[in-house]
């Protein structure tokens, strides 16, 4: 760890407030923002702040090891980069360098399939950490093509989202004008690059992003804006349990389905044939009254039993908050923003740094609670904001 990045930025929370000054505010918005009056990311904090563990400081002394095995792969650390759309745009270079750092640690790397990379150039950089996360296109032919493409870039591990099912509407993006009718030319636009002059060079010399997975498929002779439109037009597309069972049939490696919350779905996904599902309301941005991953976590583990994988997301930014995710049922935590914070406060210099920081944080909270090994964290919960769980009795 670098002392002079360590004493500026001790903590993903001076990360991102580092980076949402460095960006124009269109950027900023998109990355720190959810849906509606952004009541579903208070939620993922809040949920996370109620959970509280018991420290055990008379333990026999032991060497703390992070590493945990997951789909017959050790990884380095119970944690890795979730998936994050657009978020190479935070820092030219940023998905690279993130899944360059993610696979010489031996930790997960999640590859949006709009990424601002391929996903061939993203795998590439990955190595075997990477994780492909597919948004299915909502013209078969693409989709087809897509999985073909992340079958013969040699990806293990497939994330189907399930949430996106319909196109979106976020406030902040509507009045920021960015989405597929974003432009240059629109005065405050332009007013915002002038004003924040370090991101604005910076992705001038590297040039514009590009969704360049889905770009693969635009019509030649379109504009820069009639491509945007294209890309964004195939999105969303709806995942049903036959959609998941034809992907079961066709996917020979790991199948997971990203953007579970309710316990029955969750054991729909595993009698399907699914190896796990991403417990997860996509950082908030999706539905304002759904719950947390955190809120859910128990009920879902009660319905799956204790050999099907739950890996969790939503409002991670901490090694305590990574614990408490462990401690309350998840066998792996993914975390998107506080990686990409990183980037954005200190450009590819930020990739070593956060992995530094959230592991120190984790070792140090183990540490404190007597424990050696992530398994063992379910010990130490005494309580979780758990939702009462449906059981289809009348009232």
């Amino acid at each position: 760890m670098i002392p002079k990045l360590n004493r500026k930025f001790p903590s993903t929370y001076d990360m991102e407030r580092a980076a949402l000054r460095r960006m124009p505010k269109f950027m900023a918005d998109y990355v720190s923002g959810g849906m509606g009056l952004g009541l579903n990311l208070r939620r993922n904090r809040e949920t996370l702040d109620a959970v509280r563990l018991m420290p055990r400081y008379l333990v026999e002394d032991g060497a703390i090891d992070l590493s945990v095995s997951l789909f017959g792969q050790t990884f380095g650390a119970p944690f890795g980069v979730a998936p994050v759309g657009n978020g190479g745009s935070v820092w030219p270079g940023s998905a690279e360098a993130l899944a360059r750092e993610a696979r010489d640690r031996q930790q997960p790397f999640g590859v949006s399939t709009v990424a601002v990379s391929s996903l061939e150039k993203l795998k590439a950089a990955a190595g075997d950490m990477g994780w492909f996360q597919l948004y299915r296109p909502n013209v078969p032919e693409i989709e087809a093509d897509v999985l073909r493409r992340a079958k013969e870039a040699g990806y293990k591990v497939l994330m189907v989202t399930v949430d996106v099912p319909d196109f979106l509407r976020r406030d902040h993006d509507i009045r920021n004008n960015f989405g597929s009718e974003f432009s240059l030319t629109d005065p405050a636009t332009f007013w915002q690059l002038l004003t924040h002059p370090s991101w604005t060079y910076a992705s001038w010399r590297h040039g514009m992003p590009k969704l360049e997975t889905l770009l693969h498929y635009a019509p030649a002779g379109l504009s820069a804006r009639e491509r945007d439109r294209f890309v964004f037009g195939l999105l969303p597309g709806h995942v049903g349990p036959e959609d998941l069972r034809r992907l079961r049939e066709n996917w020979d490696g790991i199948l997971l389905a990203k953007g579970i919350l309710d316990p029955v779905e969750a054991a729909l996904c595993q009698s399907i044939g699914l190896d796990g599902v991403v417990v997860s309301n996509h950082g908030g941005r999706q539905l304002e009254a759904a719950p947390s991953a955190i809120e859910v976590l128990p009920a879902i583990r009660r319905a799956v039993g204790p050999d099907f994988a739950l890996i969790a997301d939503g409002g991670v930014r901490t090694g305590l908050d990574i614990c408490r995710m462990l401690a309350v049922g998840a066998d792996f935590v993914l975390i998107g923003r506080a990686f990409y914070y990183a980037m954005g406060a200190m450009g590819l210099a930020g990739a070593p740094h956060v992995f530094d920081v959230l592991t120190a944080e984790l070792r140090t909270m183990m540490g404190q609670l007597g424990v050696t090994d992530p398994r063992d964290l379910p010990e130490r919960l005494i309580t979780s904001p758990e939702l009462p769980v449906a059981t289809g009795a009348d009232d």
